[in-house]
C-alpha cells in the first residue's frame, strides 16, 4: 500500500512538472513571436524579396502600410500619408553647415503645412528621447542617427510657412549622418515614393 501510494505522488509529481514545462515553453514562444512580428515585417519590407517580383515594386499608395512603426501613434502614421501624397506642394531648402544643418520645409497648403510641422514636431521629440520609431521604409541613415541622439543639438522654430530646424554636432561622423538624411528627406519632398522605392532597392543590392 505504502509503495502505491509513493508511486502515485511520483506519477502526480511528473505530470505536474510536465504540464508546468509545456506551459512555460508555450508562453516563452508566444512572447518571443509576438516581440519579433515588428522585426520580421521590417526585413521582409526591405528584402528583395518581399519588396518586388520581377523587379516590380508592388506598393499600396492608398493605405501606404510601410509607414507603420514600431509604436508610431495614428497621428504620425497620418502626417506621413499627406506628407506622401501631397509631397509635390512641400518647398524644402536645406544648408550645410560645417557642424551640421540648416533646413527649411514649408508649404502653401494648410493641411500639409500642419503636417509638415507635426512631423518634425515628433521627430525631433522622439530624437531626443532616443526612440526610434523604426518606420518600415525608413532609411538606414536615421537608424544611424538614432544610435548617436545624443551627440545631436536640436534647435526649432516656426515660420510662415513652415518649420526650420538647426541640428549639429561635435563629431564628423554624426555630421554627416545629418547632411546624408536632410538630403534623402529632400528626395522625399520632391519625388515621394519613387525616392524611398528607389532607395530601399539600393540598401538591398548593397
Amino acid at each position: 500500500m505504502e509503495y502505491k501510494i509513493k508511486s502515485l505522488k511520483r506519477i502526480i509529481s511528473i505530470i505536474f512538472v510536465f504540464g508546468f514545462g509545456a506551459g512555460a515553453s508555450f508562453l516563452f514562444f508566444t512572447y518571443k513571436n509576438s516581440d519579433h512580428d515588428y522585426k520580421s515585417m521590417h526585413e521582409r519590407h526591405h528584402s528583395q524579396s518581399g519588396m518586388a517580383e520581377g523587379n516590380t515594386h508592388k506598393h499600396d499608395e492608398v493605405n501606404m502600410p510601410g509607414l507603420q512603426g514600431k509604436d508610431t501613434t495614428d497621428q504620425e502614421v497620418n502626417d506621413l500619408k499627406t506628407i506622401f501624397q501631397e509631397h509635390k506642394g512641400i518647398k524644402r531648402d536645406v544648408i550645410n553647415l560645417a557642424n551640421g544643418i540648416k533646413t527649411t520645409t514649408e508649404a502653401h497648403d494648410v493641411k500639409l503645412r500642419d503636417a509638415i510641422t507635426s512631423h518634425v514636431s515628433m521627430m525631433v521629440t522622439r530624437l531626443q528621447q532616443g526612440k526610434n520609431p523604426e518606420v518600415m521604409i525608413q532609411s538606414p541613415t536615421l537608424d544611424a542617427l538614432f544610435e548617436v541622439y545624443e551627440e545631436i543639438e536640436t534647435e526649432i522654430e516656426t515660420t510662415e510657412l513652415g518649420v526650420a530646424v538647426i541640428q549639429t554636432s561635435s563629431n564628423p561622423e554624426v555630421v554627416k549622418f545629418l547632411q546624408t538624411h536632410a538630403a534623402e528627406v529632400s528626395d522625399m519632398s520632391a519625388r515621394g515614393m519613387v525616392a524611398v522605392h528607389e532607395r530601399m532597392m539600393r540598401t538591398t543590392d548593397e
